[in-house]
């Protein structure tokens, strides 16, 4: 579908690299240290907060918001949420 996947933390390189392998991820996890991408993304309030919430941003070449979901807003089904986001890309991209 040419669609790239990351994930993006507040922990370091070293912790995120560790957990990407402890969980068999097959994509990047980024590290966000000064919170600047959580803050652009509403996942976080503050620059000094501890913790991100769930937030799943999906940016389409042109670098525009094409599809957005907050755990906030809608909840996670962390079994679920994958294959959502994908049906909606399907839709979004026009694959069938």
């Amino acid at each position: 579908m040419g669609v790239q996947v990351v994930g993006v933390s507040f922990d370091s390189p070293s912790k995120n690299n560790k957990f990407k392998a402890v969980e068999g991820f097959t994509f990047d996890l980024w590290t966000d240290a000064q919170r600047e991408l959580a803050l652009h993304y509403g996942a976080a309030k503050s620059s000094k907060q501890y913790f991100a919430s769930r937030v799943t941003a999906v940016i389409d070449p042109k670098g525009e918001l094409a599809l957005f979901y907050s755990s906030a807003a809608v909840g996670f089904d962390l079994y679920n949420h994958a294959a959502i986001v994908l049906e909606d890309l399907k839709v979004l991209l026009c694959v069938p």
